[in-house]
C-alpha cells in the first residue's frame, strides 16, 4: 500500500505558530527550512517532514526523521522507506511506500501565462494543451505527472524538458523499466500526480493540527 498524508499548512498556521511547528522537527533539517524566503515555504517545508513522522509511524518505525539524508541531486531519501514529498500554496502531502520508489506533486492551478513554459515540453505535448478545451488544466496535468517522474527517479528537474509523456497510457519508461503514472485528487483548486515504481494501491488521508 502506498500511504499518502494531506493537510492545509493556513489550518495548521491557525493553531501552530510556525517557531513551535519547527521546534518538533529535528535540528539538522532546521537550516533547510529557513532557506526558504517566505514564512509560508518554510512552514510548508517542516510541515511536510511531520506528515512523514505521522507516516512512519504506522509502518513501526516511530520518529525516524533523524535518519534522512539527501543525494546528489537534492532528494530527500530514509533508509527504511520510499518517501516524496511536495506542497504549493497552501497544500502539502507527503507519499510512502515499504515495496518501491515514488515521486509526489501537487500543483495550485494559478493562472500563468503558458508561453513561458512551452520549452519544457515536447512539440506532441504541447500541441496537446493547445489543443485541449481547458489548456491550463492540461498544462497541470502534464507538469504534475513530469514533476512526479523527476521525483521518482531522483533526478534534476533540468531534465524535465527530456520527458515525453504518452498522454493516452498511464505508464513512463526508464531505461527499460515501466513506472506507473496516476491523477490524485486534491480539489478543484489543485492538480496532482503520483508515479511509483509498483502497482500499489493508495490512500490518501487528511492530516488535521492538533487541537
Amino acid at each position: 500500500m502506498i500511504y499518502i498524508y494531506q493537510a492545509s499548512s493556513e489550518g495548521f498556521w491557525m493553531k501552530v505558530p510556525l517557531s513551535e511547528l519547527l521546534d518538533s522537527i529535528p535540528k539538522h533539517l532546521h537550516q533547510r527550512a529557513l532557506r526558504y524566503r517566505s514564512e509560508r515555504d518554510q512552514y510548508n517545508f517542516i510541515l511536510g517532514r511531520v506528515l512523514l513522522r505521522e507516516g512512519l509511524g504506522p509502518l513501526g518505525m516511530g520518529d525516524q526523521l533523524d535518519l534522512i539524508s539527501y543525494n546528489d541531486n537534492g532528494k530527500p531519501v530514509h533508509p527504511n522507506v520510499y518517501f516524496n514529498i511536495s506542497h504549493s500554496s497552501d497544500m502539502v502531502v507527503c507519499a510512502l511506500s515499504t515495496k518501491g520508489a515514488l515521486g509526489i506533486d501537487v500543483e495550485y492551478t494559478a493562472s500563468v501565462d503558458l508561453v513561458n513554459f512551452r520549452r519544457w515540453f515536447t512539440d506532441t505535448e504541447w500541441a496537446d494543451i493547445e489543443g485541449a478545451s481547458q489548456p491550463l488544466r492540461r498544462f497541470y496535468w502534464y507538469w504534475t505527472r513530469k514533476e512526479s517522474v523527476i521525483k521518482a527517479l531522483g533526478i534534476s528537474l533540468f531534465h524535465l524538458n527530456q520527458l515525453s509523456l504518452d498522454a493516452s497510457g498511464d505508464v513512463f519508461l526508464s531505461n527499460g523499466e515501466q513506472w506507473l503514472l496516476r491523477e490524485l485528487d486534491f480539489g478543484s483548486d489543485y492538480c496532482g500526480a503520483l508515479c511509483s515504481q509498483t502497482d500499489e494501491k493508495y490512500t490518501i488521508k487528511m492530516y488535521h493540527p492538533p487541537l
